[in-house]
């Protein structure tokens, strides 16, 4: 898939800018996307939710766009509006959804949201790419692999698993807000060679302490875990409805 960006020029500009302005511009909006299914096996309570925050090795961004709404978490629906990068900051205050619980309060995204699945065909909670149980957390995602394709990312992104709890959800300090609350889960060593069809080993130093996943693939990691699966994307059954 490719990305555009409709670019406008004023009449102010020098013409003999507008076919270096307008290469510039394409250049920009074009991106390989490729859908990317991530999950994280975390056992959780009903009062919990898990994000996910990581990017390219040297700590920036990749643009990424949610690709389907939760058939059984609305916070998750909520979060996921305009959250729009793959990355390891805080959540954007002003931008990222916010999920409006049933007595008004409001809980601010984390990072980007995932949602709890199940491989039973029965549950609503069930998901296709999910063939191992319960209590994986998944999010399917239309990531910019163009982006990760240079000398030191080579097609793979870093990624980290946090935690959160709706009843210790934010920080304030004097009434005003302060801050976010959450765990993170910590890797006891790097990850090693990546089972599944399309594994194999990331590129990235040995001591590097966060899963690593490829784009366009189904990456299966366990929270707390330096284990990996990476399987080809598993296409999406027919009854399956994505919005």
């Amino acid at each position: 898939m490719v990305n555009l960006v409709l670019c406008v020029f004023t009449y102010s500009m020098p013409a003999k800018y507008w076919m270096l302005a307008a290469a510039v511009c394409l250049l920009a909006g074009m991106g390989r996307t490729e859908k990317t299914i991530i999950m994280v096996r975390k056992e959780t309570n009903s009062d919990e939710a898990v994000f996910i925050r990581g990017g390219r090795d040297d700590g920036t961004a990749i643009p990424i766009t949610h690709l389907c709404d939760s058939p059984t978490s609305a916070a998750y629906n909520a979060w996921k509006v305009n959250d729009t990068l793959l990355d390891w900051g805080a959540e954007n205050l002003s931008e990222q959804g916010k999920y409006i619980s049933g007595n008004g309060a409001i809980y601010r995204a984390k990072g980007t949201p995932l949602w709890w699945s199940t491989n039973d065909v029965t549950s609503d909670s069930y998901h296709y790419a999910n063939y191992l149980g319960e209590h994986y957390w998944v999010v399917e995602l239309d990531m910019d692999c163009d982006s990760l394709n240079n000398d030191v990312d080579k097609g793979w992104f870093q990624v980290k698993a946090l935690q959160g709890n709706f009843e210790n959800w934010h920080h304030f300090y004097i009434g005003m807000y302060a801050g976010s609350v959450f765990t993170w889960e910590t890797l006891p060593s790097g990850q090693g060679e990546a089972g599944g069809n399309v594994g194999g080993m990331h590129p990235y130093q040995s001591g590097m302490l966060n899963h690593a996943g490829r784009c366009g693939k189904v990456n299966i990691f366990e929270w707390g875990s330096p284990s990996c699966v990476i399987n080809e994307m598993v296409p999406a059954p027919a009854y399956y409805q994505c919005d």
